[in-house]
């Protein structure tokens, strides 16, 4: 591998590493998951390279003997500046950036635009967070592989009917029937299950613009949150905060 490399990305998490330097993951359409530290990032010039949810093409020295990386500079494309001033879609974007380093996938390209999407999204508009962070869970489970078809039981086969609530499987990780099921904190209502359907082959943007009601909004958020956990084996911990 070159040492000197030319990665356009986006910052998922920084964090202090010793009293001068921090530490830096990044989130790229072709590699995925970097770890890189910004040398002299938390004092003088560079304390403002690499910000937190900021797109950008990033200069990173890779040293082949230690396997490590290093950030020289940064050609920013998005500074988020709403999402930063607003503590509720700090912790949505928080949850973004963490579920793309927890749900593993062959097609970083497609988490990539995925994730900026969704910010570019909750920094246009931070109010319908709630609308946002449905769309984009649901698109990144799809993106996944680990989204279910929802019109059939995944266990028994069975066609199920529009009105049937489905509860969970945690041996199959899927909605499914209740007979099928093995646990009943996750449950997955008519109306959200049809909006969800719905949805499924929708863009991102596309589904971003199709109405949910409010009170429908919060129950479908619970029950993702709780499939996205369940589907990690352990809680994230944007959605331990209780902040989501």
């Amino acid at each position: 591998m070159e040492r000197n490399l030319k990665v356009r990305a986006v910052v998922t998490s920084v964090k202090p590493l010793g009293d001068i330097h921090k530490s830096v993951s990044l989130f790229s359409p072709e590699s995925g998951l970097i770890y890189a530290t910004v040398y002299g990032g938390r004092k003088g010039k560079k304390s403002s390279l690499a910000p937190l949810f900021s797109v950008g093409d990033f200069q990173v020295y890779h040293n082949p003997v230690k396997n490590e990386y290093s950030i020289i500079e940064e050609d920013c494309l998005f500074l988020p500046q709403n999402i930063n001033t607003d503590i509720e879609a700090t912790y949505t974007a928080s949850y973004f950036c963490e579920t793309v380093t927890r749900i593993k996938t062959d097609t970083p390209q497609m988490v990539y635009n995925l994730l900026v999407s969704a910010l570019l999204a909750l920094e246009k508009t931070p109010e319908n967070r709630r609308k946002i962070l449905i769309d984009y869970t649901w698109k990144l489970l799809n993106i996944s592989g680990t989204a279910a078809e929802l019109t059939e039981c995944p266990s028994c086969s069975r066609v199920l009917p529009e009105n049937e609530v489905l509860y969970f499987s945690t041996s199959l990780m899927s909605p499914v029937c209740r007979n099928c099921s093995d646990t009943e904190s996750i449950v997955l209502l008519p109306g959200s299950r049809k909006y969800l359907i719905y949805t499924q082959k929708m863009s991102f943007e596309e589904a971003l613009s199709v109405q949910l009601y409010e009170t429908a909004q919060e129950r479908l958020i619970q029950t993702l949150l709780r499939y996205v956990n369940a589907f990690c084996r352990y809680p994230l911990k944007t959605i331990s905060s209780g902040m989501l």
